[in-house]
């Protein structure tokens, strides 16, 4: 009887151990589903809030985001916003906080405008998904 006892407490001690391990195949097939962006790929979404001065100290700001990504994002605090009108491009705003949704392929993107720059809800503006090395936009209007 003290035999059995033993052998239920190890098989439920190697299953529950076994459990808790990470799958290593698991993560190699999530890191080859969702390949990083490719240097240049622009994302663009539609401004859907602004607000002033949300905490203390704070600067006015604007939030978008849009969905459908299908590559792993590369984007960080401090990187550019930029909106293109016709054949120019211009710097509006810098990222303040980035929130990836892996599940849905949503990006949410909130970002302080650049002094004098108008930015409206409704707007359309664009991140590159993996800037280049120096950080300025290779992506192409």
């Amino acid at each position: 009887m003290a035999f059995s006892r033993a052998a239920v407490a190890i098989a439920t001690f190697l299953t529950l151990s076994a459990m808790n391990l990470p799958s290593v195949s698991w993560a190699e097939d999530a890191q080859s589903r969702l390949p990083l962006a490719p240097h240049g790929t622009k994302f663009l979404f539609e401004v859907i809030e602004s607000h002033d001065a949300v905490y203390l100290g704070d600067t006015p700001g604007h939030m978008g985001r849009d969905g459908g990504l299908k590559v792993r994002p590369n984007v960080a605090l401090g990187d550019g916003v930029y909106r293109t009108d016709g054949e120019t491009t211009t710097r509006v705003g810098t990222i303040t906080r980035a929130v990836w949704d892996r599940v849905s392929g949503g990006l949410t993107v909130e970002f302080d405008p650049e002094p004098l720059r108008r930015i409206a809800v409704g707007d359309e503006v664009w991140v590159d998904l993996n800037p280049g090395p120096a950080g300025r936009p290779t992506a192409t209007p």
